[in-house]
This record gives C-alpha cells, structure tokens and sequence, in this order.
C-alpha cells in the first residue's frame, strides 16, 4: 500500500493543523502579497508606457481600418433583410403572448365580477 504525500501550502504550514484564525490571517495576509504585487505590475507597466502623438495614434488607426475586410454591398443587404425578418418574427411571438395574457386577463377578471 501507498504511503499519501502530505502536501504543504506555499508558506509551508499542513491546512489542517491550522486554527481558524491562522487560516483567515494567512489568507489576508495572501491577499496583501496579491495587492501589493499587482500595485507592482501597474507601476512598472506606467513607466514602460511612452506618450504618444495624437497625429500617430490616428495615422494607427487608419492603417488598421485599411486592414479590416469590409463586407460586399451583396452581403450587407442580405445580412440586413435576416436581421429585420428576425425582429419581425419576434415581434409576432411576442404580440401573440401579449393578445393571449390580455384575454386570460379579461376572461379571469370579468369571471370574478358576475
């Protein structure tokens, strides 16, 4: 039979012979390391930011336009009539659950008036 390796947390404490307390104050103390790592990585991701010139951030973005594969005029107009037979078909069902609750609605309130 196979001897079970005990597994240690990172800090080299069994969880299972921790009190509650202990657990609570290692995590804390797990969630400042966190903070203070992230605050880290953000303060050396500041510094490797350079500004830049608002006239080479457009001349970017239309490079980038100039990349994207437009659709055909073919292809949007078919793309538009799904869409609007879509919303037509929705519209219905939805019409049709509306007219279908309204009755319900006059059948139980005028039944409860005689």
């Amino acid at each position: 039979m196979a001897k079970k390796k005990k597994q240690d947390n990172p800090g080299g404490i069994q969880q299972s012979k921790l009190s509650v307390v202990e657990k609570e104050e290692l995590k804390e103390e797990r969630a400042k390391e966190r903070k203070v790592k992230e605050k880290e990585r953000v303060k050396k991701e500041k510094k490797e930011r350079k500004r830049r010139n608002p006239l080479t951030f457009f001349k970017n973005v239309f490079g980038e336009l100039k990349k994207v594969t437009w659709p055909t005029f073919g292809q949007t107009v078919k793309k538009t009539g799904v869409v609007l037979a879509v919303v037509l078909i929705f519209s219905l069902v939805v019409f049709g659950i509306d007219q279908g609750l309204a009755q319900l609605y006059n059948l139980l309130t005028r039944g409860f008036a005689s």
